[in-house]
């Protein structure tokens, strides 16, 4: 998800899988038992042109390019792939455009699982291919059980496959371990009460506060990194995010007011690739990033070590501890062209190898369980905070289509009034702006979406996070 956007481990206890899935029952599928069988003919005239539309961190995205498309062209010669890296929410736009236009073209897209839904309810339809008949030639054998379980939903949901897991993703929190010790804490928080007295304590001994993923959708940001983190404090209170006005969302929201006390003045700025200064002293807390920022701490320039570099599922909630489940999922839009060719490369990007070097190198969550044998034995201190935070409970943020504008109206009527404006709104204005909220989305859902779905979303119950 690039705001630009990231995902996910260095680690792994020798002669057993990689740590966190031995934690977890593996889902086993029945594919083809031998070798690839693409559902189409893979023969063609001339050199077929791929585009590769993902939204990738930078270092993410210079692996793609250096190492995974080369590999892939070298076991087909014929086919040449181009990465378009596009900013968070951008894939989105650019395929209904391209389907809009009637020009396709040779397409595979990664889209952050916690979007699809604007390409599946779009104004157009389903855009997305229907690829129920060539699922069990392109996908791994054996799924991790979070993509298992993301698969029979959709089938579910949606009556059939429109996409393949891709990676994995869940946010974890991160402290200076040398800061805390100065001032006298021997862990971290255990719970969001626990965390408002630590950096208390923090402050009290002239430690630097708190960093979270607050740019909100200024400064050129979308939204989608604040929207994302309030989401999972929203839920852990006993939320229902997208209703925005349940007491579990005013829970939450308090509890981020009252921290707030603590923030460090850049997180007006903060989002996904907000970590550095947690290396240079800037802050001593990182409140929700994405495990791709422990490969670039733990290398130069910062080379924070494991004793200096602390990382934990983070703080649990009055009512659970869960986690969102973020990551990408790959699909084939409507209308594109050379669609054998574009199966090749879904099987190569779903592959053992493929996901065991995105695994290792950029610490993304493999959904091939091939991925995580006989991996360098070595100890992780990610590996030991996915099995944790796993072990707590991961969901699925409801793919509605109006997510987009669900989040602009949280930044816009409730984020950004208590945390953005020179002159914020108070603690005791806190569920005034909720119920205000609630009630522009339901107009707007009234307007473009009918009275039906309207009144469907007024159910504080309807809409909820789908447990994985």
């Amino acid at each position: 998800m690039v705001d630009n956007q990231p995902s996910q481990m260095e680690q792994v206890r020798p002669k057993r899988p990689y740590g966190w899935v031995a934690a977890i029952v593996i889902v086993a599928i029945v594919f083809f038992s031998i070798g690839y069988f693409p559902f189409h003919s893979t023969t063609s005239n001339g050199t077929v042109n791929i585009q590769f539309y993902e939204s990738l961190a930078t270092s993410e995205a210079t692996f793609v390019n250096n190492t995974l498309i080369p590999q892939f062209e070298s076991e087909y010669p014929g086919i040449h792939v181009t990465l378009v890296n596009v900013g968070s929410g951008q894939v989105s736009t650019d395929i209904l455009a391209l389907e809009k236009s009637g020009k396709v073209g040779s397409i595979v897209a990664g889209q952050d699982n916690l979007e699809i839904g604007q390409l599946i309810y779009s104004t157009s339809g389903n855009v997305l291919m229907n690829v129920t008949s060539m699922a069990p030639a392109l996908m791994p054998a054996t799924l991790i059980p979070a993509a298992s379980n993301l698969v029979s939903y959709e089938k579910t949901v949606f009556g059939g496959i429109y996409f393949f897991p891709f990676r994995a993703n869940i946010p974890l929190t991160w402290y200076n371990k040398t800061m805390f010790a100065d001032a006298g804490i021997s862990s971290p928080p255990s719970n969001y009460t626990v965390m408002l007295q630590d950096l208390q304590i923090l402050h009290s001994k002239g430690e630097k506060g708190l960093m979270i993923q607050g740019a909100s959708n200024l400064g050129g940001h979308t939204g989608s990194s604040t929207a994302t983190e309030l989401y999972q404090i929203m839920v852990q209170f006993g939320g229902n995010p997208l209703y925005i006005n349940d007491s579990g969302d005013l829970h939450a929201m308090q509890m981020v007011y009252n921290l707030s006390n603590y923030f460090v003045p850049d997180y007006k700025n903060g989002y996904w690739g907000s970590y550095n200064g947690l290396a240079v002293g800037n802050y001593s807390l990182l409140y929700y990033q994405w495990p791709y920022i422990y490969n670039t701490l733990t290398s130069s320039p910062y080379n924070m070590s494991n004793n200096v570099l602390g990382v934990y599922p983070g703080p649990a909630g009055p009512v659970n501890g869960n986690h969102l489940l973020g990551g990408d999922v790959l699909f084939i839009p409507k209308g594109a062209t050379n669609v054998p060719s574009l199966e090749a490369f879904i099987q190569f990007l779903l592959g053992t190898q493929a996901q065991r070097e995105t695994l290792l190198n950029l610490s993304w969550v493999a959904i091939n369980n091939a991925s995580y044998q006989n991996l360098p034995a070595k100890a992780s201190i990610i590996d030991t905070a996915l099995q944790d935070a796993i072990a707590q409970g991961v969901f699925l943020r409801n793919p509605v289509p109006w997510i987009t504008e669900w989040q602009t109206i949280l930044m816009n009527d409730v984020f950004n009034k208590l945390f953005q404006t020179s002159t914020p709104a108070g603690y005791s204005d806190i569920p005034s702006l909720l119920n205000a909220a609630h009630q522009a989305m339901y107009n707007y859902i009234l307007q473009n979406y009918g009275q039906a779905n309207a009144t469907l979303y007024n159910n504080p119950h309807n809409y909820a996070p789908i447990s994985v």
